[in-house]
């Protein structure tokens, strides 16, 4: 099934803002390129840098994808261990520009206190850097696609919901209805940052959070379908969460996508450890479409995709070029069909 579906897509297509040159990052289309956001609006909000890569392709079509990573991940989720499953070269080659971040309080972001960085302030600074994207500060872009995996699809839900500044949002690795049993056994293996051999000398805040040592595994890969050497690539390039993250609630999440106007594509890997179930199917769009659709406006223009044989991380996987092909068909060509993609009726 895989290669029929891979051949089926195959055809279809706090700091000084700043930039230097950062060719280990995402490739030699990428520049460093920093901004400065507040948690919350006025003046006098402390200001935290925001470590941003900002990647141009040859021949720019005017839309630029802002990619926001997942609780425990940085922006190198999006570029992977193996090229052939970079997002990001993905885009690029489609026409579009990616600009990736650190979200606050990870990476070479900067680290507020953890009660303070939840989904409601994150939205704060995303919408910060949506107008820097359009204004000059950061790039003069006319589209503004949002991409977030896991709890970086949370935070668009959020953002969108609350600013309406963005013209798409491709959301990965989440649904409403999650697995209980997972989502506690994932909760449960989070510990202290600062207990953990990677982060012993970084001096992080309490609060700063991240998974047990040999543990990804079993809740982001497919075995069967990762790629070579990324179970262990996923940990040593594991980042950290924060408490204010784990705040939020399923009825919380509604309401962020109660409230969302521009069009919805997610996609998902059926074999998501952490949203699938024999009684959570997501192993079609049609499956996934009867799982969303209640928790959107009638109005807002809602598509699923899903990839198979595929776990939660989906850039992970021998299956993400098919996930990145859709995408990019689904934001660069609205107005038609894109193979892979189910469209949710009211």
């Amino acid at each position: 099934m895989l290669l029929a579906v891979v051949a089926a897509v195959a055809v279809m297509l706090v700091g000084v803002p700043g930039a230097e040159a950062m060719p280990d990052t995402g490739g030699p289309a990428c520049v460093r390129h920093d901004t400065t956001a507040t948690l919350t609006p006025g003046l006098a909000s402390p200001r935290y840098r925001i470590a941003g890569w900002l990647c141009t392709p040859p021949h720019p079509n005017g839309t630029v994808q802002v990619l926001l990573s997942g609780y425990t991940y940085d922006h190198t989720y999006w570029t992977t261990p193996d090229p052939a499953a970079d997002w990001v070269s993905a885009a690029l080659g489609s026409g579009q520009s990616v600009y990736m971040i650190d979200r606050v309080g990870v990476g070479a972001s900067g680290k507020p206190p953890a009660d303070q960085i939840t989904a409601d302030t994150e939205a704060t600074v995303t919408h910060q850097i949506v107008t820097g994207l359009r204004d000059g500060t950061i790039g003069h872009y006319r589209t503004v696609v949002g991409v977030g995996h896991s709890y970086g699809s949370i935070v668009w839900m959020a953002e969108a919901a609350s600013h309406h500044d963005v013209d798409a949002l491709v959301l990965t690795g989440i649904l409403h209805g999650l697995s209980p049993d997972q989502i506690t056994a994932f909760a449960n293996d989070l510990h202290p940052a600062a207990d953990d051999p990677k982060f012993a000398n970084t001096a992080l805040p309490a609060g700063y959070l991240t998974t047990q040592p040999g543990t990804r595994a079993g809740f982001f890969l497919d075995a069967q379908t990762a790629l070579p050497g990324a179970a262990a690539w996923d940990e040593a390039s594991k980042s950290t969460g924060t408490s204010g993250e784990l705040t939020f609630t399923p009825e919380t999440e509604t309401g962020y996508s109660k409230h969302i106007r521009v069009p919805v594509l997610t996609i998902v890997g059926a074999d998501d450890a952490l949203l699938c179930t024999t009684d959570l199917p997501c192993g079609t769009g049609a499956q996934l479409c009867q799982r969303e659709r209640p928790d959107y406006a009638a109005t807002t223009p809602l598509a699923m995709a899903s990839i198979p044989e595929t776990g939660h991380s989906i850039t992970l996987h021998r299956t993400a070029p098919i996930a990145e092909a859709i995408a990019n068909q689904w934001i660069t060509h609205p107005a038609g069909r894109t193979p892979g993609v189910t469209t949710c009726r009211s």
